[in-house]
């Protein structure tokens, strides 16, 4: 990978991918510049005066709304952690066929605000029976083995599209979003992976039972393993608790006798962060968090000062552990398209 313009590090040039060095992500809040992207088609080139966002389906009136329609709803700011569903991907064993190798830096912080979905969906009348939301995206493409081109599109369950902090972002970090981040509209769905956060956002339908040929519902995003000869896929949604190590940096070097301060973040879709502890060579301990965390969906920072007695290399390792008891495992949880990694994180330093 190299390095753009901006602090990020190029993954593919078409469609855009980058990722955040880590030490970008030492700020509470991500800046925009420094924020990870993820593309699966062009980006597209959407005219604010063209676009509309029509709500269709399982609805008791269909309508479109266009931009000034949504900023004359109520507006809701939400301070949420989004995360790559495969970021980490690098550190599993072997490489899944056609699939990003991420390091560990798509993943980011913002202040998203916008209209709650809720209020939307309301506006319309869901009808009784509708059970899910799938959302589509201006971005489309072609896709092995399918005909013709397949826009992104993702379902989420029509009580998660209900909860007051899923919304319809217009602005991000105070600012309108910008063409690589969703512009004009998006979804934000706090505690999921990035794949739920719709891009682009151009569609809106409710169904009755789980929708039909979503491609990135069915094929992708999906956790597939195999056990005794059978295959099970399970769609990919909550965060799974995670962290960074964003000071020191790997492969740097730190002075013997001379205290440096181990930072990071950490998260987790499933409950509130409870407990980071670090290894610095001698065992497990715990690390002190922030209290600066607005929001149950944001990440949080934790630190831990060290003062290295010993020359060499060194491994520094951080693991997190959240409210309903979920820690982050040793090794990675194998499945074949390689989501939701969630190892320890870790760092190699040589001390001097």
């Amino acid at each position: 990978m190299k390095k753009g313009k901006t602090s990020l590090i190029i993954a593919t040039d078409s469609p855009l991918n980058a990722e955040s060095p880590l030490s970008s992500l030492r700020p509470r809040i991500t800046p925009v510049s420094s924020f990870f992207i993820r593309s699966h088609f062009a980006i597209p080139r959407v005219k604010l005066s063209n676009w509309r966002l029509g709500i269709e389906g399982d609805v008791e009136r269909e309508c479109v709304f266009g931009y000034a329609d949504l900023l004359r709803m109520p507006t809701r700011t939400v301070s949420v952690t989004l995360e790559c569903a495969g970021n980490g991907r690098s550190g599993f064993r072997t490489a899944a066929k056609d699939e990003l190798r991420w390091g560990h830096g798509a993943v980011g912080t913002a202040r998203w605000t916008g209209v709650p979905l809720r209020a939307v969906l309301e506006s319309v009348g869901v009808r009784t029976g509708a059970s899910e939301v799938v959302a589509e995206g201006a971005d489309s493409g072609a896709v092995r083995g399918l005909p013709g081109e397949v826009p992104y599109s993702r379902s989420l369950p029509l009580e998660k599209a209900m909860q007051d902090d899923t919304i319809i972002a217009l602005r991000m970090n105070g600012q309108r979003l910008s063409p690589e981040h969703g512009y004009p509209a998006r979804l934000v769905v706090p505690g999921w992976y990035g794949m739920a956060s719709v891009k682009w956002l151009r569609t809106i339908r409710l169904v009755s039972g789980s929708p039909r040929q979503v491609f990135f519902n069915t094929v992708k995003y999906v956790y597939v393993e195999t056990e005794q000869g059978k295959e099970t896929r399970t769609p990919v949604r909550e965060l799974r608790v995670n962290s960074i190590i964003t000071n020191p940096a790997d492969g740097g070097s730190i002075e013997a006798g001379r205290t440096v301060r181990v930072t990071g973040r950490a998260w987790s879709g499933q409950a509130a962060v409870s407990r980071v502890e670090v290894d610095l060579g001698s065992g497990w301990r715990n690390a002190e968090l922030s209290p600066k965390r607005v929001g149950r969906f944001e990440w949080v920072e934790w630190r831990k000062d060290w003062t290295p007695k010993r020359t060499g290399e060194m491994t520094i390792a951080a693991r997190a552990t959240d409210e309903k008891g979920n820690v982050q495992p040793l090794e990675p949880w194998e499945n074949k398209l390689q989501y939701g990694y969630n190892a320890v994180a870790k760092v190699r330093v040589r001390v001097v």
